[in-house]
């Protein structure tokens, strides 16, 4: 068994797909429906797909209060979490935490996709 995949459930797949293109994801559509996927260089794939595509699979979906998992992507260098963050707040998306040096040894930073998903940046100090 291996993670192949992992499905992030989006209010304005347009906005979400913008967002992760300054992560230098490149999704396709897959038919007609509002089913998108990027290839990492790891091999999992990222999905975004409508609200109204998961409400038609799965009737009683319900958008849940806050995310539970944190999507973590990490970059060639300190300066890198620096430049990446300063990208995707200048494109209008939020910081949950501006770039520090961690206790644990890596530059952190902290920002949400635009359904409030919170994407961490990362690098080895």
């Amino acid at each position: 068994m291996s993670l192949d995949a992992i499905g992030i459930v989006s209010s304005n797949p347009e906005r979400s797909i913008a967002f992760y293109r300054l992560l230098g994801l490149e999704f396709k559509q897959f038919g007609d429906a509002d089913h998108f996927e990027a290839a990492l260089p790891s091999g999992i794939r990222l999905m975004i797909d409508d609200e109204s595509l998961i409400k038609e699979l799965v009737p009683a979906w319900k958008k849940p209060n806050g995310s539970g998992i944190t999507l973590c992507f990490k970059q060639d260098s300190p300066r890198g979490v620096d430049q990446l963050h300063e990208k995707i707040t200048r494109a209008g998306f939020k910081s949950v935490k501006d770039p520090w040096d961690a206790f644990w040894g890596q530059r952190y930073a902290s920002v949400t996709d635009p359904d409030g998903n919170q994407v961490d940046l990362f690098a080895q100090l």
